[in-house]
Parts: C-alpha cells; sequence; structure tokens
C-alpha cells in the first residue's frame, strides 16, 4: 500500500486520445454509440429503479470467526466495517442475516436463536445481528432483512415460525436498538407459499400484542416482505403481476444468481410500472484471490493471461450487476458471503469478497472485487428513497444500459461484446457510466447527452481500474483516476477501455478527495497461531500451539459506538450470548452448536454441544451429519491435541452419544462428516473407544473391559464423569490415547501432514474443557508459510519474487472451491520447474495429484535426488514433501522430469521443535534494521527512502520483537529512526513479550511525510544482560509511523556531557582535548563524555558539535536526550 495521497498534478484534462496505449487484440475493438436522455431518468420511480447498491450476506457459519476479530483485534474489525459501511458512499448498504437451527445449511449451521419453544430469543449467539448493529453503527440508513434456512424442530406451523420470527426481530430490537426491515417468510431457495407470504405481511401490519411500547409496534407493523430467494428466475413473477393483493403484500421480488427475467418480462414490469423493488437476494461475489490471479495464463479465447478478468473474477461480478439490471432490473445485489470468516476448505470457500480467517493476528484480505463495487457505489447515491422522494438517490437509467454477455451464472464477458450501465441523479445534475471488458478486445464507446438539467456538455472524470503493469505493484492500477475526457465538438464523448479493466466516467468531481486515492489495506504476513498456554497471546517460545479452558469471565469486548468508534468494553461473554451459550473462541461449527457453558452451580466454565435431539428434536439440514467444530490453523502439522469431555445423557444411544478428537482437518467436500476428518479419536462413556481413518476404524476397544488390548484398571464408566481424549500425530504415525494411556498407533501410508483440530459428538448434550495443543519434540510443529499457487509475487508497494516457475505450466482459475483460492497450477511437460527461497526445514508441495510426476531434487544448487516419486494425493493435502534440512535459508527447485505435476499450495517447513535453534547474538549498540525482526504483528515492511526497508503500516497495538540483544552492564538510552504522515504515536520498549516489563517509552512525532525520516529518542533503564526486546506501538486509530533502524546507548555518563577533562567546565580546554585524541596525540579519561550524538563513536562530528557548542549555535548535545 503506498501511503503519499496521489498529487493533485494528477487532475490533467485529457482528450478523446484517453487509453490509447494499443491494445491487446483489436478484433473486437468496435465502436459503441448510445445516448443518456435526461427524460429516461425517472425521477417518480422511487423504488423499481432506485439503485441501492450492494449487501452482506451473513449465514451458512460464514461469519463464525468474526465476533473474535471483534474481541482480539477491535482495531482490525473497526476497519473493517468502515471499508464495507462507512463514508458518504458506502459499498455496502444492507445485511441479510439467514436464520437456522444448529444444522448445516451449506459451509455451517446458523446459531437457533430459539432453540426451544419457550426460551427467551438469543440474538447475541448469532455474529449476524451483531454484525448488523455494528454495521448501523457506521451507517445508520443501512437496511437488515431476515429469512431461513431451516427452522428449529419445534417450530413446525406457520404459527410457530410467526413466533419464531417476531421473538427474535424484539429481541434485536431490544438487544441492538434497530428493528428489521425485510422479512422473507418462506424457506431460502424454496417455491414461495404465495397464501402464507399474504398471511405473513398481514400479521406483520395489524398485530397488536406483545410490544413494550407504541414506537415498537409502529416500527414493526411497518417492516417489508421480500419473496422468494429461489435459486434461479423466480417462479412467481406472473403472480405479482396478476395479483394485485399478492402485490400490495411484497415490497421485494427477489431471487439468487439468475440474471435473467421471465419470458413475460415480468420482473422488468415489476420494477417499471408497479416500482416494486428486485434484488439479486444472492449474487456471486470473486472466486479466488485477485491479488495474484494476474498470474494466470489461460487463453480466453486467444491471448495468454486475463488479468484481474476471467473466469469467477471480479470483472465478472460487475458484468453479473449490469446483465441483472439490463435484463432484469435488478438494483440491488447481496454476496453470500461478503465476507469469509470461517476456516478454509469448508463448503463454498475462496469466494468473498473479504477474507478473515485468522482472527488471532488479525489478518485480512480485502479482495479487489471491492474496487470494482466502490466503480458502482462511489460514482453514484445509493441506497432507497424516501417517502417524500427528497433523498436524492440516483436512479439506474435502462436505455443508456446494455451488456452482451452471455450466460446467466456466471456471465461470460470475454465475447468482448459492449456492457455499461448509467446511473443519474433523479434532478438530472449529474450522472455516471460504469464500462466493464472481461475480454482480452479492447473496446471503445462514443456518447451523447440530451435533456440533461447541466448546460453545455461537462468534461467527464475517468477512472479505471485493471492489473498492475509488467513490475509494478498488485494495486497500482486501482481505481486509477486518468485524468478527464471531454466531447468534441458534435458534442461526443468518446472513451476506450482497456483489456480486463473497469471505466467509470462521471460529472462528479472526485479526484480530489483523500478516499478515492487510499487503496484497500493490503494483507501482511500470516502468523500462524502459536500461543501460549492461555491461548490468548501468542508465544513461540514454549511447546503451547494453543489451549483453552473456556472461562472468559475475565475477558472483555469491545463496545462499538455512533460512527464505528470504539468507546468502552463489555463482558466478553455475555457479548457472546451470555453464561449459558455463549460463541467459544476460534471455533468454527460445520454442524451443530458447540458454545461456552456455565452449568447451574458451577463456576467453571466448558465447552458443550447444545442441540440435544431428546428434547429439542432435530430440524432440517443441507448437508447431513453429527456435530463437529474446527479450531485452530490449517498449517499446523506434527502435535498432540488433547481435551477433557463428559456427558449430560446416560445412554451411549447405540454408540451415537459419543465425544471425538480430530487431527489434520483441511476440509473438503465430506468436511461436515468425521470422514472428512483425516484422523478422529471417538470415545464413549462406558469405555469404548474407536480410531478413525477417513471414517473407518482401524483400531477399537473397550478399557473397562480390555477389549481390544488395552485396559485401563478402575476406569471410572459413569456418564459424568471427566476423561481426557488426545490424539498425536508425528509425520505418518498417528496415536490415540484415553487418559494418558496409549490405546493405539497407526502408520498412515497416505500423506496427511497438516490440518486443524476437530470436537466433535452426537446430537446429545456433551461437553469438553482444557483443550490442548502442544507441539513434538523433534517434529515441525506447523508451516511457517504457505503459498498459493499463484503467489510468484509478494504484495509489497515495491514487489519482490516468490513463486518461480520454469518451462510450461497452466496457471488457471476457476477452479474446485476445495482448492486453495480456487486455483491450480499443472505442468505441461518435461522440463518444468518450480522454485522457492526460503528460511526453514522443509518444503512441500499441497493438491490433488495422481502421483504420476518424477522430479529431480535440487538444494542450495545441488541436485539431493535425481528422480524421486510423487504422491496420489486428495485436495489439500501433500503429494510432495521435502523434510530434514538444517534449519536457514534455502532454495529448492524441483523439476518435473516425467508425469504430470499440480501445485495447489507451496508449505514452507518451520524449525524443528525442541532443536537448539540458538539465536545470534545482537549487540543493543549497533544499530539495528527495524525489518530484521524475529517475529511481528500486524506490520508490513516497504521500500525505505534511506535505502533498504523499513517497518511500515504500523497502528496501535502492533509490534516487532528481537531476539536475543545483549545489553551487558547496563543501557541509559534509545535511539529510532522514525517517519510519520500523521501525528505520530509511542514506541514502548519491553522485554521478553508484548505485556513484558516496560523499560521506556519513546515520543515519535509527526515528521511531515512518511519518508522523511528523524531520530526520536528516550532514555531507557532496568535492564542488563540478554533479553528479547518488544517494540510495541501506541497511538490513536489509523497508521502511526515508520521505523527504519533502532539503537541503544550504554549507561547514562557520570558528569556532564562534553566536559571531556571531567574539570565542571564545558569549555575551550575539552576541545583541545578532544583534537588530540582524535589526532591521536591524547587519551581521555571517560570517552563516554565525548561521545557527544551518543552512537558509540568519538569521531569529527563530535568535534563538530562541541565546537558548535561553544560558539552558541547549538545549546545542547544530541546525546543528552540519551
Amino acid at each position: 500500500m503506498k501511503r503519499k495521497i496521489l498529487s493533485v498534478l494528477l487532475l490533467v484534462t485529457m482528450t478523446t486520445a484517453l487509453f490509447s496505449a494499443t491494445p491487446m487484440n483489436t478484433a473486437s475493438a468496435a465502436s459503441t454509440d448510445f445516448v443518456l436522455d435526461g427524460n429516461n431518468i425517472k425521477a417518480g420511480n422511487i423504488n423499481g429503479l432506485t439503485f441501492k447498491g450492494f449487501g452482506v450476506l451473513s449465514g451458512n457459519s460464514s461469519s463464525a470467526l468474526l465476533m473474535d476479530y471483534k474481541s482480539e483485534h477491535p482495531e482490525k474489525y473497526t476497519e473493517l466495517l468502515q471499508i464495507l459501511f462507512g463514508g458518504k458512499n458506502p459499498i455496502m448498504t444492507h445485511v441479510k442475516i439467514e436464520m437456522g437451527n444448529d444444522r448445516n445449511n451449506s459451509t455451517g449451521p446458523d446459531p437457533s436463536t430459539m432453540r426451544w419453544e419457550n426460551e427467551t430469543a438469543n440474538v447475541k449467539r448469532h455474529p449476524g445481528f451483531q454484525l448488523a448493529a455494528d454495521a448501523k453503527k457506521v451507517n445508520p440508513n443501512l437496511k437488515v432483512s431476515i429469512l431461513r434456512w431451516n427452522a428449529p424442530g419445534w417450530a413446525n406451523s406457520n404459527d410457530k415460525i410467526y413466533t419464531w420470527y417476531k421473538n427474535t426481530i424484539l429481541a434485536a430490537y431490544r438487544q441492538y436498538g434497530y428493528m428489521i426491515d425485510y422479512v422473507n417468510p418462506g424457506v431460502n431457495e424454496q417455491t414461495p407459499n404465495l397464501t402464507w407470504t399474504k398471511q405473513y405481511a398481514q400479521r406483520i401490519k395489524t398485530d397488536s400484542t406483545g410490544f413494550n411500547n407504541a414506537e415498537e409496534r409502529a416500527l414493526y407493523n411497518n417492516i417489508k416482505v421480500v419473496i422468494s430467494d429461489e435459486v434461479s428466475v423466480g417462479s412467481f413473477g406472473d403472480d405479482m403481476v396478476s395479483d394485485s393483493t399478492l402485490r400490495d403484500a411484497v415490497s421485494v421480488a427477489a431471487y439468487h444468481y439468475n440474471t435473467d427475467d421471465n419470458s413475460l418480462g415480468s420482473f422488468k414490469q415489476l420494477a417499471e410500472s408497479f416500482d416494486k423493488e428486485v434484488w439479486n437476494s444472492e449474487a456471486q461475489a470473486t472466486f479466488s484471490n485477485s491479488s495474484f490471479r494476474p498470474n494466470n495464463n489461460m487463453k480466453d479465447p486467444t491471448v495468454a493471461g486475463t488479468g484481474i478478468g476471467g473466469t469467477n473474477g471480479p470483472l465478472e461480478m460487475g458484468n453479473t450487476v449490469i446483465k441483472g439490471f439490463v435484463n432484469s432490473r435488478r438494483t440491488h445485489f447481496i454476496y453470500q458471503p461478503v465476507i469469509g470468516s470461517f476456516y478454509e476448505g469448508g463448503q463454498y470457500s475462496f469466494k468473498e469478497l473479504v477474507s478473515a480467517r485468522d482472527p488471532w493476528s488479525g489478518w485480512i484480505h480485502y479482495d479487489a472485487g471491492l474496487v470494482i463495487l466502490r466503480h458502482f457505489s462511489w460514482f453514484s447515491k445509493a441506497g432507497w428513497e424516501n417517502e417524500s422522494n427528497t433523498a436524492g438517490v440516483w436512479r439506474a437509467v435502462p436505455q443508456a444500459s446494455f451488456t452482451g454477455a452471455t450466460g446467466t451464472n456466471p456471465v461470460n464477458g470475454r465475447n468482448g461484446t459492449p456492457s455499461y450501465m448509467t446511473l443519474a441523479s433523479p434532478d438530472k445534475h449529474d450522472f455516471s457510466t460504469i464500462f466493464i471488458n472481461d475480454s482480452e478486445y479492447s473496446k471503445t464507446y462514443t456518447f451523447k447527452t440530451i435533456n440533461m438539467a447541466y448546460s453545455g456538455n461537462p468534461s467527464l472524470e475517468v477512472w479505471e481500474t485493471r492489473a498492475a503493469d509488467k513490475g509494478a505493484s498488485f494495486n497500482s492500477n486501482y481505481m486509477k483516476y486518468t485524468g478527464t475526457v471531454s466531447t468534441n465538438s458534435s458534442g461526443v464523448y468518446t472513451v476506450n477501455v482497456k483489456p480486463y479493466s473497469i471505466v467509470t466516467v462521471t460529472t462528479l468531481s472526485n479526484s480530489g478527495k483523500a478516499e478515492f486515492n487510499t487503496p484497500l489495506p493490503v494483507e501482511g504476513d500470516r502468523p500462524v497461531l502459536d500461543t501460549d498456554k492461555t491461548g490468548s497471546m501468542q508465544d513461540t517460545r514454549d511447546n503451547i500451539l494453543y489451549a483453552d479452558n473456556f472461562d472468559y469471565s475475565s475477558k472483555t469486548a469491545p463496545v462499538i459506538a455512533e460512527g464505528g468508534q470504539i468507546t468502552g468494553t463489555q463482558s466478553y461473554i455475555d457479548s457472546r450470548g451470555g453464561s449459558k451459550s455463549a460463541i467459544p473462541r476460534y471455533a468454527s461449527d460445520r454442524n451443530g452448536a458447540f458454545e461456552v457453558y456455565l452449568p447451574d452451580g458451577s463456576s467453571n466454565y466448558i465447552l458443550r454441544q447444545q442441540v440435544n435431539q431428546s428434547s429439542m428434536g432435530l430440524g432440517g439440514t443441507w448437508n447431513n451429519g453429527n456435530p463437529i467444530t474446527g479450531i485452530g490453523d490449517n498449517r499446523w502439522m506434527n502435535y498432540k491435541a488433547s481435551v477433557d469431555v463428559s456427558f449430560e445423557h446416560n445412554s451411549t444411544e447405540g454408540g451415537n452419544n459419543y465425544a471425538a478428537i480430530g487431527a489434520r482437518q483441511q476440509g473438503g467436500e465430506n468436511s461436515h462428516y468425521l470422514n472428512g476428518t483425516p484422523y478422529i479419536l471417538k470415545f464413549w462413556f462406558d469405555g469404548g473407544w474407536s480410531l478413525l481413518v477417513n471414517g473407518s476404524s482401524v483400531a477399537n476397544g473397550n478399557v473397562a473391559s480390555g477389549s481390544g488390548g488395552v485396559k485401563i484398571s478402575g476406569f471410572n464408566t459413569a456418564y459424568n464423569a471427566w476423561h481426557n481424549i488426545s490424539i498425536m500425530v508425528a509425520d505418518n504415525k498417528v496415536t490415540a490415547y484415553l487418559d494418558n494411556t496409549i490405546l493405539y498407533t497407526y502408520t498412515d501410508t497416505t500423506q496427511r501432514l497438516s490440518g486443524r483440530i476437530d470436537l466433535a459428538s452426537g446430537y446429545y448434550n456433551t461437553c469438553f474443557d482444557n483443550l490442548k495443543v502442544e507441539t513434538i519434540d523433534g517434529y515441525a510443529p506447523y508451516y511457517s508459510e504457505m503459498l498459493d499457487n499463484l503467489e510468484m509475487y509478494d504484495l509489497s508497494s515495491v514487489s519482490a519474487t516468490k513463486l518461480v516457475y520454469g518451462g510450461s505450466w497452466a496457471h488457471e482459475n476457476g477452479k474446485s472451491m476445495y482448492n486453495y483460492q480456487r486455483s491450480l497450477s499443472t505442468s505441461q511437460g518435461i522440463g518444468a520447474t518450480i522454485q522457492y527461497s526460503f528460511t526453514g526445514t522443509g518444503l512441500d508441495i499441497l493438491g490433488a495429484n495422481n502421483g504420476s510426476a518424477k522430479l529431480e531434487v535440487t538444494v542450495d544448487g545441488r541436485v539431493v535426488n535425481s528422480s524421486v516419486g510423487t504422491m496420489v494425493s486428495g485436495n489439500l493435502h501433500q503429494n510432495f514433501t521435502l523434510h530434514g534440512l538444517e534449519y536457514g535459508k534455502h532454495t529448492v527447485c524441483l523439476k518435473v522430469l516425467s508425469g504430470t505435476m499440480v501445485v495447489d499450495a507451496v508449505g514452507v517447513v518451520a524449525n524443528i521443535a525442541g532443536a537448539s535453534e540458538i539465536p545470534v547474538e545482537q549487540s543493543a549498540y549497533s544499530r539495528i534494521e527495524a525489518e530484521s525482526y524475529s517475529n511481528q504483528s500486524g506490520i508490513q515492511t516497504e521500500t525505505c527512502s534511506e535505502g533498504g526497508e523499513d517497518v511500515g503500516f504500523v497502528e496501535n497495538g502492533d509490534y516487532t520483537v528481537y531476539n536475543n540483544v545483549d545489553f551487558g552492564d547496563g543501557v541509559g538510552g534509545f535511539q529510532a529512526r522514525v517517519a510519520s504522515a500523521t501525528s505520530g504515536g509511542n514506541i514502548e520498549i519491553r522485554l521478553d513479550s508484548s505485556t513484558g516489563t516496560l523499560i521506556g517509552t519513546c515520543p515519535v512525532a509527526g515528521t511531515g511525510d512518511w519518508q522523511t525520516y528523524t531520530d526520536a529518542k528516550c532514555t531507557v533503564s532496568g535492564v542488563t544482560g540478554k533479553h528479547d526486546v518488544y517494540l510495541v506501538f501506541k497511538g490513536d486509530s489509523g497508521y502511526l509511523f515508520n521505523l527504519n533502524w533502532f539503537t541503544f546507548s550504554e549507561k547514562t555518563v557520570i558528569g556532564n556531557l562534553g566536559d571531556i577533562n571531567s574539570d565542571g567546565q564545558v569549555d575551550a580546554i575539552d576541545l583541545q582535548v578532544l583534537k588530540k585524541y582524535l589526532l591521536q596525540l591524547g587519551e581521555i579519561g571517560d570517552t563516554k563524555l565525548a561521545d557527544l550524538d551518543a552512537n558509540g563513536e568519538i569521531n569529527a562530528i563530535d568535534f563538530s558539535l562541541l565546537k558548535q557548542f561553544l560558539l552558541g549555535t547549538i545549546i545542547s548535545f544530541p546525546g543528552e536526550a540519551l
């Protein structure tokens, strides 16, 4: 990310020579003519043609980890809120919440707000309701809607559905202060019951009981009805056109994905003639990481590479908006999901606009798809018009919109036909036209405007987004102001649109606005989940990868106030559902409901699977399967996971009432079942156990009876007794334990070497406590880095090379949801190579392979294996491994000798746990480069104007770590080379952890620019010997400062600096003594008194400083600050 605001010198008027670069392919670069007639801007149409922007869908467990971001990294969460919902022209204007019954409805379940009929509705345990509440603090005009995937078992009639909905709606209002705006009374992606729709609408309008006051009732009675959320063209269009009572009942006609109308054009008629809202209530976003998409070499049809376009890309998403409006008058588009806050590998992975999967580090990826949507929302006024039609919401103009893209979902624009959409203010004073070219051909558009409210033909600002030019930062061409375009003598505008780009032309003056010249945040490193024994703090020094005792009673969560600002804290447990039903940390359910629970009469919180089929029954589901939740990092490799378990139901129910722990879960098509996890230990309270591999038992027994070969004397078979189950994975060996007794060790011939843990049970109340994941001495605990196959460069402002491919490869987007970031690289013949330089002990290739490839392996320039085979593997698992290198920097090159190799991801193997990795000592009194950190949180590195790199993108709470710094006998000062374009902040200097002993605080002031450096200094004390130094950065919101290097100075000298002869005065005699010393004609008793700039050296600079002091041009020495 660049920090400098783009210069206003860019505001240069351009003529029709705009975009004059030679097109990649001119075969279809034909001109397209259209007219924007102000008489076609329908100001009187306040629902059907008003452009409402875009919406966030929270459902299917897609927001499972989002509240962890809020609590663990609130600054990242609030930044997310501002990016999506903030500003004058927010991208997202609506949060749609899917309700469920704790059973899977694709990626995972939605927590039921009422698990039994007499339960008080609880919306706090559903992340969607809390997200909507926080989003409304940023944008009070935000709309909120609900519908259901499935109902809880007790809600088996329309009357009970109404009760469930009403109680939930009122709970949200009473808890968070907002009333739901829209309700679909039907079931997601099902044909609507039109009779029930009318009945529900009538009940909503006339309900008069159960309200706290008249205002609450009035707001409730004003809720509007949506139908039908079907998965293709709505089946009800003709009914709404012909049935006035249905039109009176229903405010919004909505269906999913398909961009087209029915054969009679009913939805166009509803929008234009009956002024009804028509939504694409679940639309396709981006199916990739657009940052690396330009590395594909797909030909579609003839030119290799599709930039940010191509199959399932952000330009395709944009064309879906255009075609949805042109063909069926959709004016609102909701994406499922916008925020992917669940673990990779789940069903429908990598189809989001924001990836937020690592709440322990705050890592977030903002996709270029958001920039594409900004080309619409930032150049219009989107939203809902008020009843008096005075809000000024812009109208979409059918007569000035068109697309020739084929298909309905996905929409394919690679044919090079025109695709554009025009939005205009209802007063006809302003307009914007969005052009999308998702093809390899250049396009030229000519158009004119007539009957507008302005005089003459104003010049139009031109904004473009496309892939970076070669060698430039990946986002250097995102939302780029390229100048203005004016009409010719005939009043005609000409706009050329480059291949695989989006262009917006507008009468609005946006080029001078800071937000238009500020790119989206760029994700930095992704630290692996490796915490201390509490699970709350990152700590790589112990043997704990993660731990959780589920007692969050001392934790707090932030309070989000008006404007999206953090104004205080609240109870962590209460904010996430309460003591009987709280969202646990870092858990992503795929079936069932795992929540933090405080048993009656106890002070010990536990994790409890809440769905009890005996008392609740079970509602419907999308993917069947028993309760299962994932916790942790998919980069974990070798570890021992353990948890205490107990039961509340005194029957094994024929084997269906069990507790289980799993290892190396990566996801995949069976991830909602136990057999989707490679290794599972199941346990029954009667002493029964079974070790499952891919869902099949490889060993089983009963420790009470001794069957299976293992007996534990005195084993307690009471259903409510606590026992410890654990599973250890070390390379290809899997060992199951019960109460620390080994049950069985299995050696797997298939490589499944990485993945997170699972906890699982039957549909009965089952209790878990004291989860612990530990490293294993002698084995690497995780991949220190995992790269997508298309990650050929990093995302720094000056991009650095990452993966290097040689020979012939097919680099493809648009692959399976179970391919990492939906991309693959496949070798195309003998001699294809892949190379990577890294620090670690090995390198693995992950992804589905047929095992046909033979490879030559070169390490650090030496062939270490002239021919080695690869392995048959499934999605997300290893097909080639290279382990056992000495820890350090290496370059590995793999060359295909025969067969075919598929690369989905590349894993760098970390150092061996327990290995004697003695960090290199560094003197505290040497200059320590800021980017040479051993670990970090939140920051990124970038090119420094003083040479090398600096640590940048520093925000409040970020930190860097420098291991094994030797302070000797004591330290007196700290000096840092810093720059800041803001008001700066503070550097806290701490020992051995980010909350360790504070030895000094160094204030950093603004310098006027991110690359204008100065020295910041402060005194430090209270430290000797060797320590890990943590620089913890503190300040207000936003970026604080850059750090180039730092150093320490020894203990403060005794005596006055400059009093070199120690006679109590600083005078000409001291200057003579210093001169003789420098000429090697004399000695100085205490050299510290002569080191006037405290840099550890005595040189001509000190002589000059002393001379200036004696002449009165300076009144103190730089070293005095230290």
